[in-house]
């Protein structure tokens, strides 16, 4: 599927006709490592998740990475013939891919009918004061290359998923494993451009996103695992309880059991708060 610039590698389960929900990934994650819940969900619903430019299969940008050019990934997917009549699906975000469906929604709210943000709640907010040594930093970084270290064996690789989540069944960090890397000539290499590691020269606003979340005009479910530690990553905030102020109508969930990770810790629960969250 074509994008503006890149082309996106997509991820679809279930039968064409069917209700249809979209998943998006966080960063350096990829759509296909939402199989185990699509799975689930794939006997009712149209189930649909792509891989964001630079990450798993899809293309590599070639003037880097800028976060509205997500937003455009998610247009051209609802714009193609994947998304009948061009929505409105529920949509459902994760992490980083939680902050683009967070604004999206708000931005483009007629084409979504329901909002399930799994610990995609916003970023800490910036410091104006910062942005003089944020752009020196960016300029300076223009000069590197970047690269990202391979894992010597499967085993080391299935070892750093099984870090990032500790609960997940073997067979699923298994699955995860072939969908993040590809083997390489001594070992295991991400499939994610290095150049992710670049950081934003611009600032984030938390008041701008903000602004997105209240013209969302879709239900909003928000959902945080129970042993997560993305919450305590904020100073002075709790990016929760913030988020759901924002909007016009929002139910928070708990996912037990749980760290950031939840989809590959509990895809059941996971795929159950979708569920619910699906217009009747």
């Amino acid at each position: 599927m074509h994008a503006a610039d890149v082309e996106l590698a997509t991820w679809c389960w279930g039968q064409h006709g069917a209700p249809t929900i979209v998943l998006v990934h966080g960063w350096a994650d990829t759509g296909a490592s939402f199989a185990a819940v699509a799975s689930e969900l794939a006997r009712d619903f149209r189930v649909i998740a792509p891989d964001l430019r630079g990450f798993g299969e899809s293309g590599w940008a070639t003037q880097g990475y800028w976060f509205p050019d997500y937003l455009r990934d998610l247009d051209a997917v609802f714009e193609s013939n994947l998304v009948e009549g061009h929505g409105p699906v529920t949509l459902v975000g994760h992490s980083m891919g939680g902050n683009v469906c967070g604004l999206y929604a708000g931005v483009r709210s007629e084409r979504v009918a329901s909002l399930v943000l799994l610990e995609g709640f916003g970023m800490p907010d910036s410091r104006p004061q910062d942005a003089p040594r944020r752009y020196a930093a960016w300029l300076d970084q223009q000069r590197e290359t970047f690269t990202w270290r391979d894992f010597a064996s499967f085993d080391a690789l299935f070892g750093h998923l099984r870090k990032l989540a500790p609960r997940a069944a073997d067979e699923v960090l298994v699955q995860v494993a072939h969908c993040w890397a590809r083997p390489v000539d001594g070992g295991w290499r991400l499939k994610m451009d290095p150049r992710h590691k670049l950081m934003n020269a611009v600032l984030y606003r938390r008041a701008e996103a903000a602004a997105c979340w209240a013209a969302t005009t879709a239900p909003v479910l928000l959902a945080a695992g129970d042993e997560s530690d993305f919450r305590a990553r904020f100073r002075d905030l709790d990016p929760l309880l913030d988020a759901a102020s924002q909007y016009r109508n929002c139910r928070v969930e708990s996912i037990a059991r749980a760290g950031h990770m939840m989809h590959w810790e509990q895809p059941s629960r996971v795929a159950e708060l979708i569920r619910s969250a699906v217009p009747a």
